[in-house]
């Protein structure tokens, strides 16, 4: 409960300093005439919008089961977590068509120097706000509070890039301000890029694809050590929001009683539990470790059976 405390506190602070942020940073742009400080501003205030998915999804997914939902609620998260990629996909978009408008142009207005203040300002707060998130992140093993963490550091190196490029036609003059709509082009780029990847996590959870092999080889670890396991096969593992849910078959001597086997069972599903906290439910099934049950696919430790 604390962790998740944690998750909320880190969460609501990011959505104050966004708020405070954005809006310093588009009051900034129009005074000091920066599209790309404006663009990095309305990013900043879109962010918000996160939050309050982050919020959503935190909440939602700690719902206890019922009548409607016997699996819980964790999958509320990867939705929370695929609204946050689309949300940066239509931001970064919008990004990339004003910069090209802005090429269009026959001149372009020199920022004034004050803008470079408020984006070094706003570089070193997100930068701050990404390392914790980050840490809150890893800490919960939240794939959720990880996507809002990037969505910081994406704001810190924005927010880096716009005082280069405003430092760069601070010193060079109004011949060099082209760097403001080329900078806001190349983020609204590499945005729709990390929005990619924030959907595409997020969708292969709803699907329940398979985890990844190490995560995988690492669960199953655990289920040969015990005493008395023989083998096994079909075992399956997809992911629920931050959690996992796994299911395998399980063979073992065909000569012992239902009581022996659903003890050894438990073992397995105990040990697997307690190693890995991000492990919600284990279903195993009991099998004989017979000819006709100790199949190719399977996994054994032993060469044929009893």
């Amino acid at each position: 409960m604390r962790e998740d405390k944690q998750g909320y506190r880190v969460t609501a602070v990011s959505f104050a300093l966004n708020l405070v942020l954005g809006s310093a940073k588009l009051g900034a742009g129009l005074w000091f005439h920066s599209s790309a400080l404006l663009a990095d501003g309305l990013h900043s205030l879109t962010d918000l919008v996160s939050d309050l998915a982050v919020f959503f999804g935190l909440a939602v997914a700690g719902i206890p089961e019922d009548e409607n939902h016997p699996y819980g609620h964790h999958k509320f998260a990867s939705f929370a977590q695929l609204f946050i990629g689309i949300l940066l996909f239509a931001l970064s978009v919008g990004l990339v068509i004003a910069a090209v408008m802005d090429f269009q142009r026959d001149e372009w207005t020199t920022p004034g120097s004050g803008a470079v203040w408020v984006a070094g300002f706003s570089l070193l707060a997100k930068e701050c706000m990404y390392w914790w998130t980050r840490a809150v992140a890893v800490k919960m093993q939240s794939d959720l509070l990880m996507a809002n963490a990037w969505h910081h550091r994406t704001d810190s190196f924005s927010s880096l890039a716009v005082c280069v490029a405003l430092v760069g036609i601070w010193i060079g003059g109004p011949g060099w301000s082209f760097l403001d709509p080329l900078l806001s082009l190349v983020l609204g780029v590499w945005l729709i890029r990390e929005a990619f990847r924030i959907c595409a996590r997020a969708g292969n959870d709803l699907l329940d694809a398979a985890p990844k092999r190490e995560i995988v080889e690492d669960l199953r670890e655990h289920i040969l050590p015990i005493e008395g396991a023989r083998a096994y096969h079909d075992f399956r593992a997809r992911k629920i929001g931050d959690f996992y849910e796994i299911d395998l078959h399980l063979q073992v001597d065909p000569h012992i009683s239902v009581e022996e086997g659903h003890q050894i069972a438990k073992e397995v599903k105990d040990e697997i539990l307690r190693t890995h906290p991000e492990v919600i439910r284990a279903l195993v099934h009991l099998e004989p470790a017979t000819r006709e049950h100790l199949l190719e696919k399977g996994i054994s430790d032993v060469q044929e059976s009893q």
